[in-house]
């Protein structure tokens, strides 16, 4: 019997562009990644590359969208069935509303959704009232793998406080097959058993150490939180992209 469920997926967090941060480096590896996203039963990638303060990745918006546009021009041509919408992985910070408001960072897909990464140490102090700020302007935080965070690995309930604050969770499908360490991979199971997760992400950065796969992480969590709320997560991803738009 033919399992529909691991198809026409959303990925709401790689890193497919070439030469903007530590994603691919060339246009070739980027169709390819996009060839592998296709195989894997993802149909939409939402590109999110890092864009962290004071830092040499600060890609302007216009940029991304210039070379979103360019991707999926070449996809057509190589008759690859995927479509890229623009994003960023955005560093948190103190003022980061207000690099919302002066649109120097962008939203996934063109939606209210924000992709947020925190550090892999710690959780920020204030995080919660950068969450309650967005969220005044109608920015919805997407936390970026918090199960990767040591300080969340160690106390997993941390990340529900976040979720109450207003915060929605992305997890990476590696971690759930245990590719980013064994604590990663508790802290997925977890957040799962807490019903803290609201998207699972590739993460993809190329094609050999963090290729573009979802569905692996996927049924991993099949497993522990049953195929009908494995459902329920892939239909709600389709919220955080407004609508399909290319140029």
């Amino acid at each position: 019997m033919v399992n529909f469920l691991y198809e026409n997926m959303v990925d709401i967090h790689c890193h497919l562009l070439p030469n903007v941060d530590d994603g691919p480096a060339q246009w070739e590896e980027s169709l390819e990644m996009a060839r592998m996203a296709v195989r894997d039963g993802i149909s939409i990638s939402v590109t999110t590359p890092h864009w962290i303060q004071g830092t040499k990745w600060e890609p302007r918006p216009e940029e991304i969208r210039e070379k979103v546009n360019e991707f999926n021009h070449r996809l057509r041509d190589e008759k690859i069935s995927l479509t890229v919408l623009p994003g960023m992985e955005v560093g948190i910070s103190e003022n980061l509303p207000e690099l919302v408001n002066s649109g120097s960072v962008l939203t996934l897909g063109y939606s209210n959704y924000l992709l947020v990464e925190i550090p892999f140490i710690s959780v920020p102090l204030g995080i919660e009232e950068v969450i309650l700020k967005l969220k005044a302007k109608g920015i919805i935080t997407v936390l970026a793998h918090p199960e990767r965070n040591k300080e969340i690995q160690k106390n997993p309930k941390r990340v529900l406080e976040l979720v109450k604050a207003g915060a929605l969770v992305q997890i990476t499908a590696g971690s759930c097959c245990g590719y980013f360490g064994e604590k990663a991979m508790r802290c997925v199971l977890e957040l799962a058993k807490s019903g803290a997760i609201h998207a699972v992400a590739s993460d993809a950065h190329d094609v050999d150490k963090r290729p573009p796969n979802v569905t692996e992480g996927l049924k991993v969590l099949e497993g522990v939180m049953g195929v009908e709320q494995i459902e329920l997560l892939l239909a709600n991803t389709y919220s955080f992209i407004e609508k399909i738009r290319v140029d």
